[in-house]
């Protein structure tokens, strides 16, 4: 019997034993306005929750008969997303920096371009301009000179966003390869990464069941077979509807630095990766 088999059969006994206890167990839809949105709470106390085309996960608990808590538990990602693709518009490297953070967040952006990875590293803000902090798309050009990375360098800090910069700061500087047969990268923060956990709760009061701040949400019957099929539908769904699919190939980053950056723009790399 493959995993995944063994996985399924597991999961239905589970999701049966527990059911007959567990009142928040199942399947949750919010109202027709939002036809994407929805909500599996299982009974190994975790939680999948899909809205906008994306999902969150994490754990429930239980706070009285009535009240459960749904905390979602974070993945540790990448606070920068590199996409590369081809522009025959384009005669020099452009860089795309596609709502790269907020506007008091913008003044900490650096980059280096360079032809090797052991030159010491010289970075220049990225908006340097005022007016530039509050657009939500930004683009800036390079000459191919030979190029081979790029290099941005963002606070180490999550919580050091405003606009008057204090040197020298903590930075990790992320480090990606300038491929040959690209020359236009969108930049993008992943702004999940810097956002806290959130939290819901899920109540019962006579027989429907609210959530947030009261919001109605409808309970469906589902069994355990079909929630399963249910939430890898769901999962495929939100990667299909992904508005980063059309920005290119996504490009990982070389290397990641803890760094130090001082009022000249030189990068002093305390080389820890």
């Amino acid at each position: 019997m493959t995993s995944k088999k063994t996985y399924t059969l597991f999961f239905i006994l589970f999701f049966f034993i527990a059911k007959v206890n567990a009142q928040f167990v199942g399947y949750y839809k919010l109202d027709d306005e939002e036809p994407d949105s929805s909500l599996f709470v299982l009974p190994n106390n975790e939680f999948y929750f899909f809205k906008y085309g994306s999902w969150k996960t994490g754990k429930w608990n239980k706070v009285d008969e009535d009240n459960i808590v749904l905390t979602e538990v974070k993945a540790e990602e990448n606070p920068i997303n590199i996409y590369g693709k081809f522009d025959k518009n384009k005669k020099d490297i452009t860089v795309n920096l596609l709502g790269y953070m907020n506007g008091t967040s913008k003044s900490y952006a650096f980059i280096n371009f360079s032809k090797d990875m052991t030159t010491q590293k010289k970075f220049q803000p990225i908006f340097n301009d005022d007016k530039k902090l509050f657009e939500s798309s930004y683009e800036l050009t390079k000459n191919n000179n030979g190029y081979n990375w790029m290099t941005i360098s963002i606070p180490r800090n999550k919580n050091k966003y405003k606009n008057n910069i204090s040197y020298p700061f903590d930075a990790l500087s992320y480090t990606y390869p300038i491929n040959k047969k690209y020359n236009y990268y969108i930049v993008i923060q992943n702004i999940d990464s810097i956002l806290p956990p959130i939290t819901l709760k899920l109540t019962k009061q006579n027989k429907n069941y609210y959530i947030g701040f009261d919001r109605y949400i409808k309970q469906k019957e589902l069994t355990a077979a079909e929630t399963l099929k249910k939430i890898q539908d769901a999962k495929i769904s939100a990667e299909n509807e992904s508005y980063k699919k059309n920005f290119g190939a996504k490009i990982p980053y070389q290397s990641v630095e803890k760094a130090m950056i001082n009022e000249s723009s030189v990068l002093n790399s305390l080389n820890e990766n």
